[in-house]
């Protein structure tokens, strides 16, 4: 009897696991703060966001948002031609590609910019002290900050001014390497977002400070002036990277456009040319890092660049500005912090540029960019 009833409540107990088992109600789903729930991306960046995007802190950050980031790097306004079939976002280094990217696609949502970064100059100390000699440049003693007088640049490229005619100092004691005409190098504004955005900067200030509102705008005499600007530099690179880089390793020319985030990044990990010198154009142009997301995934990596305070962080780390004013803040606490380890600095940053009187050029839209660039290379 015993016996029975034993095998009984076996039965009964085996009964009831079976039942809970086929009457077990699904748990949640993965979601996308769950490791389970990562989703991977694939998109295009501009060049000078690579190392950012290769960081193992940035991929961190990026999959404790449920986020793992495949990238690409391309020319801002080569992105458009690419096909994108395959992609869920691409990353230019200015707005005017990303709204370009936009109306091809159709798309309905806003392109975001997480950070931003102004164009600057750079070049080597005593270059830096010819063109102030010279009143090409300027620098504050209390704030350290050098300028670049653009006008007094555009004037001597009407003259077709060379360093040789510089009256100060005489031509025997110029650095050996200032030779021929003074220019700024560019990237290809055809492909590259900082060359065109330097033809922005350029036609601004032809324009009487005054961005121009349409394609007809770019006159004769406009286009003359952006081709002298940019035909004494030859051969240009395709991505911002490529200059800035030969004039780290010391094998770039005089002065190089770059971005701010360039200059700041090499700074803030310690490895800049210890003869460096960072020259804020007296009227600059602002660099809007903006992301086009082509679907949710690439909306939730836009997201996360920009509200996220770890990968804020980073970007500082990178020497971009993040936008808004927690960005803002947390941009001039680092400046004011690497700037303070280095009393011996040659240049100092600006976080406001206002405050440093650094006038900043409005960008005309895609349509006027792209008669810039074709004015420019005389098409």
């Amino acid at each position: 009897m015993k016996r029975v009833i034993g095998v009984l409540t076996v039965l009964l107990v085996l009964g009831g696991l079976v039942f809970a088992v086929v009457n077990r109600k699904p748990g949640p789903k993965p979601g996308p703060d769950k490791p389970d729930g990562i989703v991977t991306l694939t998109g295009m960046v501009g060049s000078e966001k690579g190392a950012f995007f290769d960081d193992q802190q940035v991929k961190d950050a990026l999959k404790a948002r449920g986020l793992v980031v495949n990238t690409q790097s391309a020319g801002s306004w080569q992105m458009g031609d690419l096909k994108n079939d395959n992609l869920d976002f691409v990353f230019p280094a200015s707005q005017q590609p990303a709204e370009a990217i936009k109306a091809a696609h159709n798309l309905k949502s806003t392109p975001t910019r997480p950070f931003y970064s102004p164009l600057v100059i750079v070049t080597y100390q005593k270059t830096a002290e010819v063109l102030k000699q010279n009143n090409l440049a300027s620098y504050d003693e209390a704030s350290h900050v050098w300028k670049f007088s653009m006008k007094d640049f555009l004037d001597g490229v009407d003259n077709r001014t060379t360093w040789q005619k510089l009256p100060k100092p005489p031509a025997d004691q110029k650095p050996g390497d200032l030779v021929g005409s003074i220019f700024l190098t560019t990237t290809n504004p055809e492909t590259s977002s900082s060359g065109a955005l330097y033809l922005a900067m350029v036609s601004y200030l032809l324009n009487a400070n005054q961005v121009i509102p349409a394609p007809a705008g770019v006159t004769p005499q406009i286009g003359d002036k952006l081709q002298a600007v940019i035909t004494p530099q030859g051969v240009m690179k395709n991505s911002t990277e490529e200059p800035f880089m030969d004039f780290v390793s010391g094998n770039g020319r005089p002065l190089v456009l770059a971005y701010e985030s360039q200059a700041l990044e090499l700074v803030l990990k310690k490895k800049a040319p210890t003869d460096m010198v960072m020259l804020y154009p007296d009227t600059t142009v602002v660099s809007d890092h903006t992301i086009v997301a082509f679907n949710d995934k690439g909306q939730r990596l836009a997201d996360a660049l920009a509200d996220d305070p770890a990968l804020r962080d980073l970007e500082i780390k990178y020497g971009f500005r993040p936008s808004g004013a927690a960005g803002a803040t947390a941009f001039a606490a680092k400046v004011q912090e690497a700037q303070n380890g280095n009393p011996e600095a040659k240049f100092a940053f600006a976080p406001d540029l206002g405050v440093a009187k650094v006038g900043q050029a409005t960008v005309p839209t895609p349509a006027v960019m792209s008669a810039l660039v074709n004015a420019a290379k005389a098409k």
